[in-house]
């Protein structure tokens, strides 16, 4: 089968690749350079150059594909034009499906974020939960955008199918490790002591090999028009911590951050931007962590069969693979 994935270079995408490919299907990869795309070049792989605001490239990209993987979004903390949010994940995305309908494909599943239901305010948060507090930041609105333009999409005729995974950790094919598996490491290499809050916020946290199969799954048995969120367990920012210590045989004495502290680091941070420098968080990212992000992803259990791997052994496989980078020679 030949399948067109979007965003091929990116964390979820690299690994989907690998995936779809030692199935034995033919990937159609778009990819911003093929020089960066050697990254995830193999015989079952065609690499497209373009982008998916350049309509041409993607159409190119999604002829003789019988199914889209669309995981190519915008998702910094900050971009120096608000705007880019909403082209890249918004207008990227139709562009994406109305290149899907004129190929013909039969089913296109595309990536959105957890962050879109908003935080547990009242229970564990759900497909059916409606959200009650406004978006913290551009990611989130546009990402909610998106999805109300894909129903709109499915109303018309179209088959999609949207994932929405929460906190996705895990091993890096290539690159440099960001958000959660950024933590993990920067811990055992003994550069982060700090614990977000006084640590009893909760999160969901979903290992990125299961990522890729409730994508796959997605494809396979997703009811048109439905959102699968993808997640794994729930844990306190301590309890999370605590596991990283039992995996990583390191336990280090960890310092609590309050969330004024938090909030100065992030205005400070600012100041980056006023020379086009990205910075490493923004207050807009700080004030989600003053919630509770509480998700049952039972849906995807029941519906799809999606067995989500557990924190303990997911961080296990993370830990095993953060000192076999450091020390290539071990295991």
């Amino acid at each position: 089968m030949k399948i067109a994935v979007t965003g091929a270079t990116g964390y979820i995408g690299a690994h989907l690749v690998k995936y779809l490919a030692e199935q034995g299907h033919m990937v159609h990869a778009l990819v911003r350079s093929v020089e960066k795309g050697q990254c995830i070049n193999r015989p079952q792989v065609i690499l497209f150059e373009g982008d998916i605001l350049d309509t041409e490239s993607l159409q190119r990209c999604v002829n003789g594909c019988d199914q889209v993987y669309h995981l190519a979004a915008f998702a910094k903390v900050w971009a120096q034009n608000s705007k880019t949010f909403f082209d890249l994940n918004v207008t990227g995305t139709l562009n994406v499906l109305n290149a899907a309908a004129k190929a013909g494909v039969q089913r296109t599943v595309v990536t959105s974020t957890a962050g879109v239901f908003g935080p547990s305010m009242e229970g564990s948060v759900t497909e059916s939960h409606v959200r009650s507090i406004d978006f913290f930041n551009e990611y989130e609105s546009s990402k909610a955008l998106s999805e109300s333009r894909i129903k709109d999409c499915v109303v018309n005729g179209q088959d999609v199918v949207i994932v929405s995974p929460t906190r996705v950790y895990g091993p890096y094919l290539f690159g440099k490790p960001e958000s959660v598996t950024l933590l993990a490491k920067k811990y055992v290499q003994g550069s982060w002591r700090f614990i977000p809050g006084n640590g009893s916020k909760f999160g969901n946290y979903v290992f990125v090999e299961d990522v890729v199969k409730g994508h796959v799954l997605a494809m396979e048995k997703g009811v048109k028009g439905n959102t699968y969120l993808l997640g794994g367990e729930n844990h306190t920012y301590t309890a999370f911590f605590n596991t990283l210590a039992e995996c990583s045989g390191i336990r280090r004495k960890m310092v609590h951050m309050p969330d004024a502290f938090q909030m100065l680091f992030a205005r400070l941070q600012l100041v980056k931007t006023w020379f086009g420098k990205e910075p490493l968080i923004t207050p807009k990212w700080v004030a989600k962590g003053k919630y509770d992000w509480h998700v049952t992803a039972e849906k995807a259990r029941l519906d799809l069969g999606l067995k989500p791997t557990p924190l303990r052994e997911g961080l296990q496989k993370t830990v095993d693979w953060i000192k076999k980078s450091a020390d290539p020679t071990a295991g």
